[in-house]
């Protein structure tokens, strides 16, 4: 906490940096107001600042739930602004950077592309009402001393990962397939089709002029890629994506994820609502698209479906429902349609989205609201939990012998920051290794 041009987010990056720790930037989820507010040189009141503290509270409490240590920048310069932060005494501590209001000024007239205007700093050491129950680091000294001076004091420990990170730097990356030694995935909100082998060597299959859902491939080799917005699916022919289905008429609203069975067939979910707008939920439908690009309604009345799986024989199709919590089952008839409709597993509080199915029938589910990857057995036993780097939102077997996880995750999916922050990554681990 401090006032700003303090530090926090330089210090709280570093910080997070060292420790292999999630950095969560307040800054990020003021209100559109506030940032008109504060970019006029208007200062902000008690009421513009409620429903940030309600945004950040509720990160905090997630944080604490999912047993994820946090760093979390915030000015929080008002006593009942902490106490209202500071959710568990024994699990949340205070930072306070303090300097001088000739020193942060100075900052503050070097610093560019910040909404955060320079006339409102003497307002913020008016509200400020310094803490006397934090840790307090002085800022006329080197970053790298404020931060080991943090990590002395609240004596803090690197995290410990099962994963290992693969690739970074991506805005939000989804849909992996693992394919002739490559695992292919959307960077969605870059538009783009990227592939990466092991090594960690990558590069740019494909670039859309809409959002990248599913992927999948034909029998003839040919790539399929859902055009989220469009309500499309599109072909790779060569260098070139070209139109193969329009679900334009089926789908309720964008479409989603997508697998391709061995026949070509392919089964396509939609939102059913506007999800990022906050429109009320609905219902949406499973599509299954022909192998000569005819699409059918084949599944109706589903609640976000998302994440696709096909059991060994392919006969059976398994759905992730996010918003219901549960994984949904279908026998497959010869022609594609999905009959017997079941559930394969309740999922209590998790939210599933991308889904593979290992070799023994269990299903390994990215469960992002929990920031877990979920080991589960039909009837919805937990056979195993797993604590990525990032929130996971998809995960895919391969590699050699089929016992690598591959993990897609990001640490928000709000397609704003998602872009700003790029902090998505591709995450994997061998199972041999969970012994």
């Amino acid at each position: 906490m401090g006032v700003s041009g303090s530090g926090k987010t330089t210090i709280g990056r570093q910080l997070a940096t060292e420790l292999g720790w999630r950095f969560i930037e307040g800054d990020d989820h003021h209100p559109a107001k506030n940032r008109a507010k504060m970019t006029a040189a208007i200062p902000l009141n008690d009421v513009d600042r409620q429903p940030w503290l309600d945004q950040l509270s509720s990160i905090i409490d997630r944080q604490i739930a999912n047993r994820r240590d946090a760093i979390v920048s915030c000015s929080a310069l008002k006593r009942q602004y902490r106490e209202q932060l500071v959710r568990d005494p024994a699990q949340v501590h205070i930072v306070y950077l303090h300097g001088s209001y000739g020193l942060i000024l100075q900052r503050l007239e070097r610093r560019k592309d910040h909404f955060m205007q320079q006339e409102l700093l003497r307002s913020q050491f008016d509200v400020l009402e310094r803490p006397d129950d934090a840790v307090t680091i002085m800022i006329d000294q080197p970053p790298a001393a404020m931060v080991a001076s943090i990590r002395d004091s609240l004596r803090l420990t690197p995290a410990s990962h099962e994963t290992r990170v693969l690739v970074d730097n991506l805005m939000f990356p989804e849909a992996p397939r693992w394919r002739d030694g490559w695992l292919w995935f959307t960077d969605q909100h870059a538009r783009r089709i990227v592939r990466v082998n092991q090594e960690g060597e990558s590069d740019i299959v494909a670039t859309l002029d809409d959002l990248p859902g599913g992927l999948g491939w034909l029998p003839d080799g040919r790539l399929l890629v859902v055009s989220m917005t469009r309500r499309q699916l599109l072909t790779l022919e060569g260098s070139a994506l070209k139109p193969y289905a329009d679900l334009s008429t089926l789908a309720a609203f964008h479409c989603n994820d997508m697998l391709v069975d061995s026949k070509g067939r392919a089964y396509v979910g939609d939102f059913g609502f506007d999800l990022h707008g906050g429109e009320a939920q609905r219902s949406a439908e499973l599509i299954m698209v022909e192998n000569n690009g005819t699409p059918r309604l084949v599944a109706n009345g589903l609640i976000f479906p998302n994440g696709c799986a096909l059991t060994q024989d392919g006969d059976t199709l398994l759905v992730a429902e996010t918003f219901a919590s549960r994984i949904t089952a279908f026998d497959i008839g010869a022609d594609g349609s999905l009959n017997h409709r079941r559930i394969w597993a309740e999922l209590g509080d998790a939210y599933p989205d991308g889904i593979s199915l290992d070799p023994k029938g269990d299903l390994w589910i990215a469960a992002p609201n929990l920031s877990r990857l979920l080991q589960v057995r039909e009837g919805g036993e937990i056979l195993r939990s797993l604590t990525p780097w990032g929130d996971p939102y998809a995960c895919m077997l391969g590699g050699p012998d089929n016992k690598t996880l591959f993990i897609t995750s990001a640490e928000t999916d709000d397609p704003e920051l998602a872009i700003s922050k790029r902090s998505g990554r591709i995450e994997w681990i061998v199972l041999e290794d969970l012994g």
